[in-house]
């Protein structure tokens, strides 16, 4: 038994599991300096070519709604399987659209496979760890999970300029099928199927035990507050994306090469963050961690607002920002460990429902900064305080009861 969960432990398996996990953000970095290349060969404007990023974000948020499910019913390993399939040959048919409509098309498929590496690895984390080590492990997926959001755009602006925009994805493509490859050799099937004690399945029985499956984690109120939470954190750092290209570069007029050092340093700060959590989670609770630093996020996150009201300078901007995105290395491992801390034979379908809701919530903070858009930096650190401000309400929302079965 040591044996093996040394051998989950180690380095190879890590890597593996962070490799499943980066196809996503590989998916919405890589190709976004190919925009204006795939834009003329298809002969349509810049918004068109966007649409194929929003599409990508829906298949995103629904399709682990999907894997969740059929993971729990069939085990791990088969569902990623078909996820890692499905994202191979709609990276190749990408290559091969005539227009953008079938284009999009491909980015949705791309997405409805890439998922399926999000919802069951972590499904996988929580099959093998208790929550603390679950934490840990995560903390570590986020080391290599974010290296692609630094390295996917200089790789893709390279393959872009020298092979043309269909290398990035032909080199989606091949990554994907190598990772099938890996899967299939590798991966141990870490759950039971529980298909075998559904004697003749219907399709009916199926759907009505994933809407009920669904339906028990909505009541349950610790799974929702942490989930709730961390979506609502991740929706702060959405509102920064979405909002930051033009506070620095247009409001501050920062240039685009200063601008990917800064945007590079923030993900740097999440990364250095999250291996910090390893250590501290030697000394602390899981649930002492997570809520001291939700806290200190709320404050960084009124103070940016204060500073882009009455200190519209961009250092007033950069320092608190790059604070409050490093506690971000904290908050996304420790939110899905606490989680999924408790779900056991239904992880896969808690997994899912954990990504979609934070996808869903991140979407439309983007959207928010977008709307309210003033010629100012104050929508995007609105934003990101209502997001903050709303997680501590998510996290105060857990009763009694909740506090207790999550301790």
């Amino acid at each position: 038994m040591t044996d093996k969960k040394t051998n989950y432990e180690s380095a190879a398996f890590i890597i593996l599991l962070g490799s499943l996990t980066a196809f996503d953000p590989l998916s919405i970095d890589m190709y976004l300096p190919a925009f204006p290349d795939i834009g003329k060969y298809f002969n349509v404007g810049a918004s068109s070519v966007e649409l194929s990023l929003s599409a990508f974000f829906i298949g995103l948020s629904l399709g682990q709604l999907l894997y969740g499910p059929l993971a729990d019913i069939y085990g791990r390993k088969k569902p990623l399987l078909v996820g890692t399939v499905i994202y191979s040959l709609a990276s190749f048919g990408a290559t091969f659209s005539s227009t953008i409509e079938m284009f999009i098309f491909f980015r949705i498929l791309q997405a409805l496979g890439g998922c399926a590496g999000m919802v069951i690895t972590r499904a996988i984390v929580s099959d093998l760890f208790d929550k603390k080590k679950a934490a840990h492990i995560y903390s570590l997926l986020m080391l290599v999970m974010g290296v692609a959001p630094i390295l996917a755009p200089m790789l893709g602006g390279f393959l872009a300029k020298t092979y043309g925009w269909k290398s990035i994805f032909i080199t989606l493509g091949g990554l994907s099928l190598l990772s099938s490859v890996c899967t299939l050799i590798f991966l141990p099937e870490t759950h039971r199927p529980t298909l075998e004690k559904i004697r003749r399945p219907s399709i009916f029985s199926l759907y009505k035990k994933t809407l009920s499956g669904y339906a028990d984690l909505f009541k349950d109120k610790s799974f929702m507050s942490y989930s709730l939470s961390g979506g609502l954190m991740r929706a702060a750092m959405f509102a920064y994306i979405a909002g930051s290209p033009f506070v620095f570069i247009t409001l501050f007029h920062v240039p685009a090469d200063k601008y990917a050092l800064i945007f590079g340093s923030n993900a740097v700060g999440i990364i250095g963050c999250s291996q910090i959590n390893r250590f501290i989670l030697k000394r602390f609770s899981l649930e002492k961690i997570y809520r001291n630093v939700m806290f200190i996020s709320a404050a960084l996150a009124g103070l940016l607002l204060v500073n882009s009201l009455f200190i519209p300078h961009v250092v007033a901007i950069i320092i608190p920002l790059f604070l409050l995105m490093a506690s971000m290395g904290f908050i996304f491992p420790n939110s899905a460990a606490l989680g999924l801390a408790h779900q056991g034979h239904r992880a896969g379908m808690a997994s899912a429902l954990l990504g979609t809701l934070q996808w869903a919530i991140a979407f439309f903070s983007s959207f928010f900064v977008s709307y309210f858009h003033n010629e100012t930096a104050v929508p995007m650190t609105t934003v990101i305080l209502v997001s903050t401000l709303l997680a501590l309400l998510c996290l105060a929302l857990i009763n009694e009861k909740g506090n207790q079965h999550a301790l």
